[in-house]
């Protein structure tokens, strides 16, 4: 979302798309490797703190997908008096995602913190940790790094 100070509720640029890098580091005894592979996202904001959005990439021989909603720390006050503007704009992620492909992936919900960093209005650089439970398999856990760009339009 570009810097709130000029949100409005008929905003023009409430949705966006993005892409990046990621790497996915499993948990201990997964079939899975580390693995390097490319997410893609397309969202939507609902208000000034709020957005649900969706995702996919190619990782290893399987295919991520997500749904999630963030909840930008934006809105409070204390990140203007710490850091005295509005660019960095931290957030919270919580869905669920899953590894689905030619052999046994995972599927569970996911949460995570990330922050933007807005370089204009409608460009923004975007990092997150999350972290996907299983629910299928006997690996507890996935965590996965990301790092890429954003367009608000």
């Amino acid at each position: 979302m570009p810097a709130f100070a000029e949100f409005e509720e008929d905003c023009s640029r409430s949705w966006y798309v993005g892409g990046g890098a990621a790497m996915v580091l499993p948990q201990g005894g997964s079939s899975m490797r580390r693995a390097g592979g490319a997410v893609f996202r397309a969202g939507y904001y609902l208000n000034e703190d709020l957005a649900i959005e969706g995702e996919a990439g190619p990782v290893e021989n399987l295919a991520w997908l997500g749904a999630s909603a963030l909840w930008h720390w934006q809105g409070a006050a204390i990140y203007g008096d710490y850091f005295g503007y509005s660019r960095f704009d931290p957030f919270f992620t919580i869905g669920a995602a899953g590894f689905v492909g030619s052999r046994p992936g995972q599927v569970g919900p996911r949460a995570g913190v990330g922050a933007f960093y807005h370089l204009t209005d409608n460009w923004s650089l975007r990092g997150d940790a999350t972290v996907l439970l299983g629910l299928d398999r006997e690996v507890e856990a996935d965590y996965t790094l990301s790092l890429g760009v954003q367009y608000s339009f």
